[in-house]
Order: structure tokens, then C-alpha cells, then sequence
């Protein structure tokens, strides 16, 4: 398939012959060749933005499916209570990505303390209740960009944390 090409229109051929003085004019080059070279000069500067943004966009995805997976391991000890190897089973396959359970999940005795889970060895909270069973499932994957190439750094591994109440 052949590019169609502009002429020239009247307007830029009188313009040019009356700036070279009307001697030796031939007539102004159509667009035929600016559009190519155009397209060209853009070409990397797009291809690279597209491949970025699947980088960018598989990155999401795979954090997506890392969180979800540490929270299906939590949602297991909250139904089932606290088994470590169930626990890790749960996490390993909630995704179709290869998820790691690790560190392995944990069984503490902690307090909640202005809005976060504090691990405790007491037996009261510094509020004065006792200290709940948590559960803390951990989620980690190896990320795998679909191009590997430098421009964009990519972190190497994800990683997700849940905690649960159980008790």
C-alpha cells in the first residue's frame, strides 16, 4: 500500500518561488517524507512508553495478587484457627503466582495501642485488658517484569502483611 502524498498547494509554491527570486524553481517537496521521518524520530520514544506501562501495570497486578494472597491465609486462621502449615498452604494458593509464605506465620499475644498491633509478653495491655491472639501472615514473590530491560527500576521482590484477630 503506497502513502498518499500532498502536493504542494499554490499558497507555498508562490511563496517559495517569490523567496528564491522565481529563478531555478522547481517547485516545493510534498509531505510524503516529513511524515516518515516524524514517525520515526516517535517511534522508540513510544515503544518505550508502551512497554513501561505493561511493566507497570504486570507490577500492580502482581502486588494485587501478593496482598490477596496474604490475606487469604489470614481469613484461613481467622475460620480455622492457628495452624502454620494450613496457614501457609492458604497463602501458596490463592494465585496462580508463585507466592511464598515467609517469614512463616505467627501466633503472638499483642495489644492494640493507639491504632497499630503491639506484640507484648505481658499479660495486660498498657489500657488495661488483656492481650488478644494475632495471627500475622507474611506474603512475599519474586517480581518478573514482562520486559526485562534497565530504564525503569522495578523493586525485585513483593512483599504483604496481614494481621488477624483469632482470640
Amino acid at each position: 500500500m503506497a502513502l498518499a502524498c500532498h502536493p504542494p498547494t499554490r499558497r507555498a509554491t508562490l511563496s517559495a518561488a517569490l523567496r528564491h527570486g522565481g529563478a531555478g524553481f522547481h517547485g516545493v517537496a510534498g509531505s510524503c517524507g516529513s511524515a516518515a521521518v516524524e514517525f520515526a524520530l516517535l517511534l522508540p520514544f513510544l515503544v518505550t512508553l508502551v512497554l513501561g506501562m505493561s511493566d507497570y501495570g504486570a507490577l500492580i497486578y502482581q502486588s494485587m495478587q501478593v496482598s490477596a494472597s496474604a490475606h487469604a491465609g489470614a481469613l484461613y486462621a481467622l475460620r480455622n484457627g492457628y495452624n502454620a502449615g494450613a496457614i501457609q498452604a492458604a497463602v501458596v494458593g490463592a494465585t496462580s503466582l508463585t507466592v511464598t509464605a515467609s517469614p512463616a506465620p505467627q501466633l503472638v499475644q499483642a495489644c492494640v495501642t493507639s491504632g497499630a498491633v503491639v506484640v507484648t509478653a505481658g499479660s495486660t495491655c498498657p489500657s488495661g485488658g488483656a492481650p488478644g491472639s494475632y495471627v500475622i501472615v507474611n506474603a512475599q514473590a519474586a517480581v518478573t517484569p514482562v520486559v526485562a530491560f534497565t530504564a525503569f527500576a522495578m523493586p525485585s521482590t513483593l512483599s504483604s502483611r496481614a494481621t488477624i484477630r483469632i482470640q
